[in-house]
């Protein structure tokens, strides 16, 4: 396999890679949260931030008797979500998106590493499940995620090419949505008039972060209001005003310029 280095203007499509070229009828771009530094005009349309993860070593009869066997999901409702499910081994694995921020929508060197808030996972699967207290955690990670302005996942043409389709935005949620990004980008590129290609999702990124320093800055600022507030919630505690201010920024992301 070689990666791409460039995608020619011009049809049929022309794609780089280091060891030569490909010409192909049509293409589909799916790279996710890679987009915004691969096609620049996408910087805006995305904002990059960490999903990081732990995972225990076998501890079957811990995950026995918390009910988490046999690979059952959990998922909480908070705005930066905690995740977390048993593997086929009897490992329990937990995560939660939200964390670290990229400038400008560069790919950090920190998203092939292992995650810089191990302790704080490790805590809250601690909180979560205190059965696992003495159970050793096996490795830590983390990974770039690709958050839109709305929330929600968006497809096109690129640059209004009719032979180039994209799709990416699925903000960390694509387990569901990636099965109807695989209708639509099949349908687009098949060429067929279907209610997938007439979906309103096929209308490119529907709206814009704010320019860098500002998106940055702003993400930053946001994340820990929200962060506080929770903790708050945790202790049964009424957030501060200003808090909750500013994690209404998070769900209002979709009223964000829509140039």
């Amino acid at each position: 396999m070689s990666p791409m280095t460039r995608l020619d203007d011009g049809s049929p499509p022309l794609l780089r890679t280091r060891a030569g070229s490909v010409t192909a009828e049509r293409v589909v771009i799916a790279i996710n949260a890679w987009m915004a530094g691969t096609f620049r005009e996408f910087e805006r349309s995305i904002a990059i931030v960490s999903s990081d993860m732990v995972i225990t070593e076998p501890a079957l009869a811990a995950l026995a008797a918390s009910g988490l066997e046999g690979g059952i999901s959990v998922l909480d409702s908070r705005t930066f979500v905690h995740y977390y499910r048993s593997s086929a081994d009897g490992r329990l694995m937990l995560g939660k998106g939200g964390n670290t921020f990229a400038y400008g929508g560069r790919m950090l060197p920190v998203f092939d590493r292992p995650s810089p808030y191990r302790e704080l996972l490790v805590e809250r699967m601690h909180a979560f499940l205190p059965g696992l207290a003495g159970t050793p955690i096996a490795a830590s990670w983390n990974g770039a995620s690709d958050r839109s302005v709305t929330g929600l996942p968006f497809f096109g043409r690129l640059r209004g090419r009719p032979d180039v389709f994209y799709g990416f935005g699925y903000s960390g949620n694509g387990v569901a949505p990636s099965r109807i990004g695989g209708e639509l980008l099949a349908s687009l590129a098949l060429g067929l008039d279907n209610e997938w290609t007439t979906s309103p999702l096929v209308r490119g990124p529907r709206g814009r972060f704010p320019p860098e320093p500002i998106r940055f800055v702003g993400s930053l600022i946001v994340r820990n209001a929200i962060r506080r507030k929770e903790a708050a919630e945790d202790r049964r505690r009424r957030p501060l005003p200003f808090d909750i201010a500013l994690s209404r920024f998070a769900a209002a992301a979709g009223k964000a310029d829509k140039r």
